[in-house]
């Protein structure tokens, strides 16, 4: 930069601006990275340009903490010759862990850490702190080289090393994040399984006892026309329960990632609503539809979610306890809650209701009160999926319940609130 020798004053000044410029301009990319790769080349540019040093690479620490991954280098020569990951006892890691100033090699020379910089060719080693801990580090080189990296040029480098380390930092914890939401499900999803072994042997110990018992006293007594009619029915209607068992079992153990689409959820509830409408016309049941205009398209798997609709009905259904009464199926758009537009489907019958201390519990694989408030006969696992599918939506799924005045599942799912759909009639 040309200096105005006249006014060293304005030409210090002018460098300053230049100088918060670049700063400014710096943490600006690095706030819009959307990842640690594009975070990593944002970091190691500015800070070859500052020093001077054309080579340059970043280690980011892993989420155990075992080791620290080479994420991205600089330089065509440089890169095949850094190691791809350092253990988290290397010599720089350990050194580092318990400092925060740069290291230089001319300083080090004669030291380990010294000997650690030159395998690396780096010239300079920049840690990557937060309140974490050392989250990374940068080296840049190489050694063979006349460039003098003044105090000025290390003072402005630990400056962008601070703002890099709070968007490191914030990547870093997100991934964290991530990873422990997935090791939870995937912890809730093998708890579910263990309690859901536990139930299916449960469930088929009843129907095997009755097929077995049939087995053992056919042959002496398969010439009684009424005892061979009545048993081998009753055998029958165990197996198939046993098959639906397995069916459902075989569907939750095989849930699959929604595969979204553009879907008219009204249109869908309307689809619905004709698979249960001749049980519920024989049963004496009055089904009752009010499906709000102009909701607009939903992404969602039409499929998962049919099988959450179906589910609601049929519960509904069962729960009626001689049949007779009113089941309310709405659609509506809810207020924007924090700029978020959500569609809400309410399924309210007027069955025997919940008791308060099953509500906890009825989205446990394999909790069902079907065998004592109806004719109805449930695994326990029609819930357990509905509830699966819509949290994998993005939604929740709600009940209200009041024993002897009938339950209330509600599916909220969020709206993009662009397109709309044809205006649903309303019955």
């Amino acid at each position: 930069m040309i200096r105005d020798e006249h006014n060293p004053r304005a030409s210090i000044r002018s460098d300053s601006v230049e100088l918060l410029r670049m700063i400014g301009a710096f943490a600006e990319a690095a706030g819009r990275a959307k990842d640690l790769q594009r975070l990593s080349d944002c970091i190691l540019t500015p800070l070859s340009q500052q020093v001077g040093l054309p080579e340059a690479a970043i280690w980011v620490r892993e989420f155990d903490a075992s080791q620290y991954r080479l994420l991205a280098a600089l330089g065509q020569s440089i890169a095949p010759t850094l190691p791809p990951a350092l253990p988290g006892d290397h010599t720089l890691i350990t050194y580092l862990s318990h400092t925060s100033r740069i290291l230089r090699y001319e300083q080090e020379r004669a030291s380990p850490v010294g000997s650690a910089l030159a395998a690396m060719r780096a010239a300079l080693c920049i840690p990557l702190r937060s309140h974490r801990g050392l989250l990374g580090l940068c080296v840049l080189g190489p050694l063979n080289t006349d460039i003098h990296v003044s105090e000025a040029d290390i003072a402005i480098a630990e400056t962008i090393a601070h703002i890099a380390c709070n968007a490191l930092d914030h990547h870093m914890a997100q991934d964290d994040l991530r990873r422990s939401s997935t090791l939870m499900r995937r912890t809730d999803r093998l708890r579910s399984l263990e309690i859901m072994a536990g139930g299916f042997a449960h469930e088929i110990r009843n129907p095997l006892t009755s097929i077995k018992t049939f087995i053992q006293l056919a042959p002496q007594r398969q010439q009684d026309p009424v005892f061979i009619k009545e048993f081998s029915q009753l055998a029958i209607e165990d197996v198939h329960r046993i098959e639906r068992l397995l069916h459902e079992i075989l569907d939750y153990a095989s849930y699959m990632t929604p595969q979204p689409s553009d879907v008219d959820l009204n249109e869908l509830v309307t689809s619905c609503l004709c698979f249960v409408s001749a049980t519920a016309s024989q049963r004496g049941t009055h089904l009752r539809t009010t499906l709000a205009p102009d909701l607009p398209l939903l992404s969602l798997d039409r499929q998962q979610i049919k099988q959450v609709l179906l589910n609601l009905f049929l519960n509904a259904l069962d729960a009626m306890p001689n049949g007779h009464g009113v089941i309310c199926v709405q659609t509506r758009l809810l207020p924007h809650v924090d700029g978020t537009s959500w569609v809400q489907l309410r399924v309210e019958d007027e069955g025997c209701g919940i008791a308060p201390e099953h509500l906890e519990h009825i989205f446990d694989p394999f909790f069902t009160t079907k065998h004592s408030n109806s004719a109805g006969d449930g695994s326990g696992l029609g819930l357990t999926t509905a509830h699966q599918i819509v949290h994998d939506h993005g939604g929740k799924l709600l009940v209200e319940s009041q024993v002897g005045a009938g339950s209330t599942f509600s599916v909220n799912l969020p709206a993009p609130g662009v397109r709309t759909t044809v205006s649903a009639a309303r019955e």
